[in-house]
C-alpha cells in the first residue's frame, strides 16, 4: 500500500502542481507577506502588526489556492475523465483520494507556513525578537485555515462535479463571509471568517498562556469564546466536508 500510494502522490504532484500553480501561488504569497515593520518587544503589537495583517492579507490568497487546486484535482479530474485513469490501475478510491487530498493539503500549507516562518526569521534577524509560543499558535490557526477551506472546496467540487460551477459556489459563500457579513462575534458564520477569526484567536490563545504562567498579566478586548469557537468551527465543520467528500468519493462517484 505504501508504494501504490508514494506513486499516487507523485502523480498528483506531477498532474496538479505542474507549471505554472505552484510558482504563481509562492509568488503571490510572497508579495502578499513582504511588508515588514519594525516593532517593539511586545506581544500585543507583534499580533497586531505582524499576525493580523498576515491573515488578512493571507486570506484571499488562500481562498483562491484551495480553489485552483482542490478544484483541478477533484472537479477538473472528474471532468476531463483523469480518474479513469488514476482507477485503472490497482489501485483503491480511498487511496487514491487520500493521495490526492493530502499532497494538496500539505502542499498549501508548506508554502503559506514557509512565507509565515521567513516573516519570523525576518523579525529575528533584525529586531532580534522571537516568541516561539505565539508563533506556534499563529502555524496552528493557519493549518486549520488551510485544512477548513481544502475540505469545503473538496467536498464541492465531488458534489457538483464541475469545476466552474463548483468555483462559483465556493467562491460565492467564502467572500460572502469575508466580505458580506458584518464584524460580529454573536453571529456563527463569523468563527468561519479567514480574516476575523484566526487573528483574534492567536491573540486571545497568547494572552491565556501569559495569564497562565503568569509571566505577564494581560487582556483581549476579544471574548474567550472567539478562540475556541473558531478552532472548533474549523475543526468540525472541515472534518464534517471531509468525511462527506470521502463518502462521496468513494462510493458515489461515477465514472462511467
Amino acid at each position: 500500500m505504501k508504494s501504490k500510494l508514494g506513486e499516487l502522490i507523485a502523480w498528483e504532484l506531477q498532474d496538479n502542481w505542474s507549471f505554472p500553480v505552484l510558482e504563481i501561488i509562492a509568488v503571490i504569497t510572497t508579495l502578499q507577506v513582504m511588508s515588514f515593520t519594525t516593532i517593539q518587544h511586545d506581544t500585543t503589537i507583534l499580533v497586531n502588526v505582524v499576525v493580523k495583517p498576515f491573515f488578512s492579507n493571507m486570506s484571499f490568497v488562500i481562498i483562491i489556492s484551495a480553489t485552483v487546486v482542490f478544484g483541478k484535482s477533484f472537479a477538473d479530474s472528474i471532468e476531463k475523465r483523469k480518474l479513469v485513469v488514476l482507477l485503472s490501475y490497482p489501485v483503491s478510491r480511498t487511496q487514491v483520494f487520500i493521495a490526492k487530498y493530502l499532497t494538496n493539503l500539505l502542499t498549501l500549507f508548506l508554502i503559506f507556513g514557509s512565507a509565515l516562518l521567513a516573516q519570523g526569521i525576518s523579525l529575528f534577524l533584525f529586531d532580534g525578537f522571537f516568541q516561539p509560543v505565539l508563533w506556534a499558535f499563529t502555524f496552528l490557526y493557519l493549518l486549520l485555515a488551510v485544512f477548513f477551506t481544502s475540505s469545503l472546496m473538496t467536498l464541492i467540487s465531488l458534489t457538483v462535479k464541475q469545476l466552474g460551477l463548483s468555483t462559483l459556489i465556493f467562491l460565492i459563500y467564502m467572500f460572502g463571509i469575508e466580505y458580506g457579513l458584518p464584524i460580529n462575534l454573536t453571529n456563527p458564520l463569523t468563527y468561519l471568517s479567514l480574516d476575523i477569526g484566526p487573528w483574534a484567536s492567536v491573540q486571545y490563545s497568547i494572552t491565556w498562556y501569559t495569564n497562565w504562567l503568569n509571566i505577564g498579566i494581560s487582556s483581549t478586548g476579544w471574548p474567550p469564546q472567539n478562540c475556541f469557537l473558531t478552532a472548533i468551527s474549523y475543526t468540525l465543520v472541515g472534518g464534517v466536508a471531509l468525511f462527506l467528500a470521502s463518502l462521496v468519493f468513494i462510493n458515489r462517484i461515477d465514472l462511467d
